[in-house]
Order: structure tokens, then sequence, then C-alpha cells
């Protein structure tokens, strides 16, 4: 793998926005300069519980309470852990994936938000509610905006944010505060449970995608807010990358689509100039079986297996399994610590009021799954960002903060014990060689969202590990439909569907809107889900 000895480099996704600073720099004004700073006395120690209006104080004290970054450690020459592996997921909050998990700070009983038909005329309150067996994700619609979130959490001054007003954008109504239990995502549940489960984990800002998995490569954004590049921005970024580089260790990002699809992206700007640390997730298990894995690995997903709205929960898990498996079963699992993390909230509730540290954040809770032979299990209680994950990687070893942001984050080093008898190697519930993804044809574009009474065509593709094209995937698929209540399974939908090198396809009708998950069981144990959104929208969501 090609190092040269320097690698800042400009990119062109940066910038501010008057109106966004101005809204910023006066919450960051209103809130106390400074807030009590003790850790708690043991980092798995049970959570307060709170709800989201009032409660809002001591939301924001228990916030300062847990936000003790970890005392810098002697640098540790001799960690166990020499490979660091994360896996970034998209969209979804503590509460909307965790929110009922033992022993972590949940939904509070008796939780009520505002009715989203209040607008004019007065409506009895809501309470979060779980998703039925027919809803695997809530429709594409949701607003994950900054100026959505900015308004859904709702910041008092001299309070905090009050995190009552989700319910109240127009786009998002009970979808933002409809929660999906266990059965949706086994294989987090598994690692939650039996390695340990960070429930206090923010993300840095209260933005989009791009910026987030920006301040967790770089603990920067360079003030640009939204998911597009900044034309006008010319300033270096000095990413992880740089530093793993400059002190003769290694690292790469591997992301679940073609290459070129990466072309001219913000990617090619913090990876090495070659690019050559610039790879796919097929790289990664070929990495892994070859012997060849970086010290630090970031695996991105791809269309269908990111838990992005429409996109169903179900693949994103099967992916999961499957690189923990990898990882699991080589000669890595020893050496390694896996974190399977989320890049922000999405639009989705959650109940914790964050601290406001920067002009853009924090922002809401984030899961985040810890993995390694090494790990205290249970549920860390203390403040973490995904840029934890930096200065974990920097205090185990030996490197510099990349700058006062990143020095201000927890490294973790509580959630770790390396002189304990170490945890045994996961057994993934889920973890097949081949998944199934439902897209709109021949390619990696979505599934259709159908119309009521159209025919919708479906076309399944069989992807490897590294989510490319299966070819050799050949035998018959049985499809199971589960309809929303009361209504009858489409009088067309096939009971089978033969795959034919790795593509097989089906059309059906739906006469009722409504969610349908669609589960697709294929050759060899693969398996793949989608969720069917059929005129859903905002007003027509479930409401007392």
């Amino acid at each position: 793998m090609h190092r040269p000895v320097m690698r800042t480099r400009l990119l062109v996704a940066a910038g501010t926005i008057a109106a966004l600073v101005g809204l910023t720099t006066q919450i960051a004004s209103a809130a106390p300069t400074s807030a009590p700073r003790s850790a708690p006395t043991s980092p798995h120690a049970a959570a307060p519980q709170s709800t989201p209006r009032a409660a809002a104080q001591a939301n924001t004290e228990a916030a300062a309470q847990a936000a003790q970054p970890t005392p810098p450690a002697p640098r540790n020459s001799a960690s166990p852990i020499k490979h660091v592996v994360e896996v970034m997921l998209e969209n979804h909050s503590f509460d909307n994936l965790f929110g009922n998990f033992p022993g972590a700070d949940g939904i509070p009983a008796g939780t009520k938000l505002q009715n989203p038909k209040a607008t004019y005329d007065s409506a009895p309150d809501v309470s979060p509610v779980w998703a039925s067996p027919n809803e695997g994700d809530v429709y594409a619609g949701i607003d994950n905006s900054r100026a959505a979130v900015q308004m859904s959490m709702d910041y008092a001054p001299h309070q905090g944010y009050l995190m009552d007003h989700y319910t109240m954008v127009p786009n998002n109504g009970m979808a933002s505060i409809t929660e999906f239990g266990p059965q949706f995502t086994p294989n987090q549940q598994y690692l939650a449970g039996n390695y340990a489960l960070e429930d206090r984990n923010f993300q840095p800002a209260i933005a989009p995608t791009q910026p987030n998995v920006m301040y967790a490569l770089n603990a920067d954004a360079h003030g640009w807010m939204y998911n597009n590049l900044n034309p006008d921005d010319t300033r270096p970024w000095n990413s992880i990358f740089d530093e793993l580089a400059d002190h003769g260790r290694t690292g790469k990002v591997y992301y679940g689509v073609p290459r070129s699809h990466l072309t001219g992206t913000i990617w090619e700007k913090i990876v090495p100039p070659d690019l050559a640390d610039l790879s796919t997730a097929d790289q990664f298990f070929t990495d892994v079986s070859a012997g060849s894995l970086p010290d630090f690995s970031f695996l991105r997903p791809g269309v269908d297996y990111s838990g992005e709205p429409e996109e169903d929960l179900g693949n994103p898990d099967a992916w999961i399994g499957q690189i923990v498996d990898a990882v699991a079963k080589s000669p890595y699992w020893d050496s390694t610590a896996v974190f399977v993390t989320y890049d922000e909230g999405g639009g989705f509730w959650d109940h914790v009021s964050p601290r406001v540290v920067h002009p853009y954040g924090y922002g809401e809770r984030t899961p985040t799954m810890i993995v390694s032979p090494y790990v205290r299990r249970g549920v860390f209680h203390q403040e973490t960002t995904n840029m934890s994950i930096l200065s974990f990687m920097q205090n185990q070893w030996g490197l510099p903060p990349l700058n006062s942001l990143n020095a201000q984050q927890n490294n973790l080093s509580d959630a770790f014990d390396f002189h304990q008898t170490p945890l045994p190697a996961p057994q993934m519930p889920v973890a097949p060689a081949d998944t199934l993804a439902f897209r709109g044809g021949q390619d990696t574009s979505h599934a259709p969202i159908p119309k009521q009474n159209t025919p919708a065509t479906f076309y399944l593709e069989a992807n490897g590990s590294g989510l490319t094209l299966d070819a050799s995937a050949n035998g018959p698929v049985t499809l199971t439909i589960v309809p929303p209540k009361g209504v009858a399974v489409p009088a067309n939908f096939p009971a089978t569907v033969d795959l034919t090198a790795g593509w097989a396809s089906f059309t059906t009708t739906f006469t009722r809107p409504g969610f349908y998950r669609i589960k697709a069981e294929g050759p060899d144990g693969s398996v793949g889900w989608q969720t069917v959104d059929v005129g859903v929208n905002a007003s027509t969501l479930p409401t007392p």
C-alpha cells in the first residue's frame, strides 16, 4: 500500500451558511458556558430515565455528568488492539432501534409527544409506536435536514433541547416516533447483548450524512452542513488517514458500491492522492482472508444496505453479520475492535438532550456497538460520539489528536479491560453467504415504490458479502409477504421465483395502501427483505 510522507489535501466540501451560523451561534451563546463534570463511578452503572419535556433539564445535567472524557492514559505501545474496523450504517436514532434494550437509557414509560394533527385544532398527545411485522422501515419522505432536526429538537434557552417537536415536522409525523423492536435487527441486538452497547453516543453535528461522516473521520466538517459539496472551500483536510500514514500506519475505506461511483466525490479528498486506499467492500473480505487488513478499516454500505428509509432494516443487519463473522473466523479476532455505528439519527426521535459542544452540535444519540475480546460486556453509559473512535485509536497507538474537538472526546478506555479473560468470538444469528437485494431493474437502483392498483416489477439480485452480484447463484427463491393488518396478500403475489445467474424478477399489484414486508429465501441460505410503501405519507401514518 503506497504511503506518501505527507497527505494533506484540499476538499471542495466546506464553507459556512450565514443563517445557520447565526442560529447555532445564538444557541451556543444561550447554553451554559460550563457544566458539572463528574464521570459515573462505573461505566456500566444504570443510567437515569428521562422524558421529552418535563425532564429536559435533567437530561442536560445527566449529559453533562456523563460527558467527562476519559483522562488521557499512558500511550499503550503494548496494546493488544492492532486493528480497528468501523462499519457505519445510516439514519437511525438510539431510541429508534434500542428503545427497549435491557439496562439502557431507553424510551421512558408514559412518554407523550404532540399529535401531528394538532396544528389548528387540538388533538390528544401521542406515544411512540412500535413497528408492526409488515413495517421494516418507514417511508422515504422523512426529513433529516439540519433545519428540520433543529426544529424537532426544540431548543429552549437555559434548558437545552426539549426533544419534543419531532411529530410536528410536516413530512415526519408519526414516522419520527415509529420504533423498531429487536426482531428487525437480530445481529445488532446479539452484538449489543454479548459485547457492549453505547447508550450515550451522540452524532457529532445536527446535520445529515456527509457532515457527520466527515466529523467521524476528520473531527471537522469545515462548517458545511449539507450532503453536497461546497465549491468555494479550499481549506486542507487533515484526516485520520493522513495521520495514520504520517505515523507509518495503514487505513482504507471500503465502500459497497462500484469504485467508479466514487469518482469526483468527497471520498477522493480524504484518502491518499493515488486512491489506493479507497476500495470496495469486496476487497475488505479479500484482505481479511489474505491477512492484509490495514490498521483501520472504514466500511460504508451500498444501495439497499444502509438502513436509510425507505431501505428495510433486514439487509444491512445481515451485512453486519457477514462482516463480523468474517473477522471472528479469522486470525484477526484476537487483535481487533469492531465498531458498528450510525452516521446520524435520520429524523427519528430520541429522548435524550445532547450538550451544545460546538456551533453545529452535538445532535441526537445514535447506536454504537463495540465488539472485541477485550470490551467490557454491558451497556456503556459515558458520553461518546463517533469521533471517540478516533481518540481510541490515537490512545492505543500513540497518535496525537487531529484538533481540539478530537482532543475533547472520550477515548473509550473505560469500555475495555485488557486484563480480562478474552470474550469468545461471536456466533452471528444471520450471516448468509449471499443476501438478496430488491431492485428496480438489473442495476443498483432502489426497488420501486408502487402506486395503488398499478403493477410493479421487482428484481432480486443475489449479492455476495462484498455487495456485488454473485452470478453463480441459481435456483428457486421462496417469497413470503406480510401485508397491513386486515389486508389480504395481493392476489397475484408469487410464492416462488427462480434465480438465474444471480437475478430473478416478479410482478405484483397492490390494491390497498400501507406497508408490505417481503422476505426472500433462496439457494444456500441466501435471504433478503424489502418493505414496500404503497401510498404512505405523513398524513396516512397511524395516528389516534
